[in-house]
């Protein structure tokens, strides 16, 4: 299946009160509204596109080593995608397609970033969880 029809497929289930979340009616119109908030304000038409120059950035991984987009980009092309963390359900079937599709990414010269702002643990969770494996190899 998917991501589309994985994602419609836990939006039902969650908004059923299915579990394993449960979640009670009275939840879903102020996510609903701030959705819609999210779509009016247009920051999807401003985020970057393929192929658009990110800035440069360094940021620990979840083994705390420092990683930046220069010496990432030596090695070729970057896709980068960002998620809020292992508690979201969402990002974390985000995470699982770009973990199935991480060969095709890979055949193509480049390689997979995810940044998140949740603590290295949670990282390290985060990669255990959505069986996400780690391509860069060993860092020094």
């Amino acid at each position: 299946m998917r991501l589309p029809e994985r994602l419609a497929a836990f939006r039902a289930n969650f908004e059923a009160g299915g579990p394993p979340y449960r979640v009670p009616a009275s939840v879903h119109e102020p996510m609903h509204r701030a959705t819609a908030e999210l779509i009016a304000s247009g920051a999807a038409e401003r985020a970057l596109k393929a192929g658009d120059q990110a800035p440069e950035f360094t940021l620990k991984d979840a083994d705390e080593y420092e990683m930046s987009s220069r010496d990432l980009l030596a090695n070729g092309p970057l896709v980068v995608t960002f998620y809020r963390g292992v508690w979201c359900p969402y990002c974390n079937l985000d995470l699982q397609a770009l973990q199935e599709v991480l060969p095709a990414i890979s055949e193509r010269g480049a390689e997979l970033v995810a940044i998140s702002p949740q603590t290295q643990s949670s990282s390290r969770k985060s990669q255990r969880d959505n069986k996400v494996t780690d391509s860069l190899g060993p860092r020094q």
